[in-house]
């Protein structure tokens, strides 16, 4: 009686849509990709942003606006940060908590102490 309740539960385990099978892919886990509609050349269309249209931002015009304080503390992000990145980002740099850690490290080094990872590679992805 046992096995025939044991081969029950085994056949119904294997039956569970929920688990996952042994041997499945990515696509018969998420689906297959959606396709994008072509335009009439016949190349896929993309977003804008993957055309490389970077949204309108003037980089001098945002640096102008920061304090002498702000420019100092910002100077890595404003030398190493690709525009199109700076555009995303110009409102969080800004906020007090990012500059309170960028004062942090600042004291940091001041005090001949090592961080990591090393300023020239904080940005290098």
């Amino acid at each position: 009686m046992s096995t025939l309740k044991r081969k029950a539960e085994l056949t119904a385990a294997a039956n569970d849509p929920k688990k996952p099978k042994k041997d499945s892919s990515l696509t018969s886990f998420f689906g297959a990709p959606k396709v994008v509609s072509s335009s009439a050349n016949g190349s896929a269309s993309a977003p804008p942003e993957a055309q490389g249209a970077a949204p309108k931002f003037d980089k001098e015009k945002w640096v102008s606006t920061l304090t002498a304080e702000q420019k100092d503390l910002l100077k890595l992000e404003i030398d190493t940060l690709d525009p199109t990145w700076l555009a995303h980002l110009k409102d969080e740099i800004v906020t007090s908590g990012f500059l309170n850690l960028k004062r942090f490290l600042k004291r940091e080094i001041e005090a001949g102490k090592t961080i990591f990872p090393p300023l020239e590679e904080v940005y290098s992805w």
